[in-house]
């Protein structure tokens, strides 16, 4: 397939994938499509094209700071928080992988709760707040997870995240037929946007893997199934890219035929389909995300180019690119999850090379000292270039 050239177009909006109301308004905004070129095989990209740096990071591993899985994961300031729905809690880390705090608050009584959804930071206050629900609550800590107060709400919702004090929610479809909302955390005013569609409801109970709600430059909201990205700006959501995978586009009503998701796979996979984009997430000069087939996605702002690797190793530290998981954050970076068995694995590798383990940095020696198989994962932050 030829490969595409970015341009910006005018779609009306009941073109979009979860698109039933619109408003005149809607009908005339601008929607950047970013094109991909579909492939049967991604290369492995060239490190240097795009980043200056990466690093190992070892999340430390004691009885109280182990976890499951990473749900979300959020950089702010000198720290790491980590969501693990499993376990229902968010764990606190420095910047360089130290255990700090976690917060963990299993109960019936004030203060605690029974399951954790989400969670989001509130950088104007300086708090982390947990969304709940069994009981639905937003229980509010300090930095350092300190319990502060707690608010009872009312509905069931995906994904949280956090702007100008108020909440944004991607809701479980109700009768309200909304697919998102904002919750004044002072007046505790509930607001709605954009109307929901079969394909919508269809899709509810997909799920996804990562985080729908990503804090990076602004809001940016994907969902599992579409390739519209939406944005928060502060008053309202609206569409601001559209990921164009051209003929390899699953077409819209293709859901029409299946009872389950099984089918679906099934019916894209064997067409060569793509729907969906998962791990949107906007950095200073560069767009990333990624999608089935395709570890990661890189769109660069100045070449209004994008390019889809399925590897991006970098030959200072020999050190495999793994699974990428797009973080919150206003910061210029990005982060694959590193699983401490597979790490273990490929130092051992190494180690059978002379040449080989006398070049990897030290400090990559020294943490395959300290982490055993069983340990957290690990973080691979790579760094754009500016």
């Amino acid at each position: 397939m030829k490969n595409f050239i970015f341009n910006t177009v005018v779609i009306m909006l009941a073109c979009f994938s979860s698109c039933q109301e619109t408003t005149n308004e809607q009908k005339n905004i601008a929607v950047e499509h970013i094109k991909v070129d579909v492939q049967e095989k991604y290369p492995v990209g060239n490190f240097e094209d795009y980043f200056t740096s990466s690093k190992i990071i070892p999340l430390e591993t004691i009885e109280n700071s182990l976890f499951a899985k990473i749900d979300r994961l959020s950089l702010h300031k000198d720290k790491i928080f980590i969501l693990d729905r499993k376990s229902n809690a968010v764990l606190i880390f420095s910047n360089t992988g130290k255990f700090l705090n976690k917060i963990q608050d299993l109960g019936k009584g004030p203060g605690e709760y029974a399951s954790l959804m989400d969670f989001t930071i509130d950088k104007d206050n300086e708090r982390v707040i947990l969304y709940t629900d069994r009981p639905y609550k937003l229980i509010t800590y300090g930095m350092d997870g300190k319990f502060l107060k707690e608010d009872l709400i009312n509905d069931l919702y995906l994904s949280i995240g956090y702007k100008d004090n108020k909440l944004l929610f991607r809701p479980i479809y109700t009768e309200k037929g909304k697919m998102f909302s904002t919750y004044d955390l002072e007046t505790r005013k509930r607001e709605d946007f954009i109307g929901t569609d079969e394909k919508d409801k269809f899709f509810s109970s997909l799920g996804s893997s990562a985080p729908n709600i990503i804090s990076d430059k602004t809001i940016h909201v994907s969902l599992p199934y579409s390739e519209m990205i939406y944005e928060y700006d502060g008053n309202k959501f609206k569409p601001k890219y559209y990921i164009d995978f051209g003929r390899n586009k699953t077409p819209d009503n293709f859901f029409d035929n299946f009872k389950d998701l099984q089918g679906v796979f099934k019916y894209a996979k064997e067409n060569k389909y793509v729907y969906g984009v998962s791990n949107f997430r906007e950095s200073k000069d560069y767009i990333t995300f990624s999608f089935q087939g395709a570890n990661i996605a890189i769109y660069s702002k100045a070449s209004k180019k994008t390019k889809v690797f399925s590897a991006m190793p970098n030959d200072d530290d020999r050190m495999a690119f793994y699974n990428y998981f797009a973080h919150d954050g206003d910061d210029n970076n990005l982060i694959t999850v590193y699983p401490s068995d597979q790490f273990k694995m490929q130092m051992e590798i190494y180690k059978k090379n002379d040449d080989v383990w006398k070049k990897l940095p030290d400090y990559l020696k020294k943490i395959d000292e300290n982490v055993s198989i069983s340990s957290n994962p690990l973080l691979h932050v790579y760094t754009f270039i500016e």
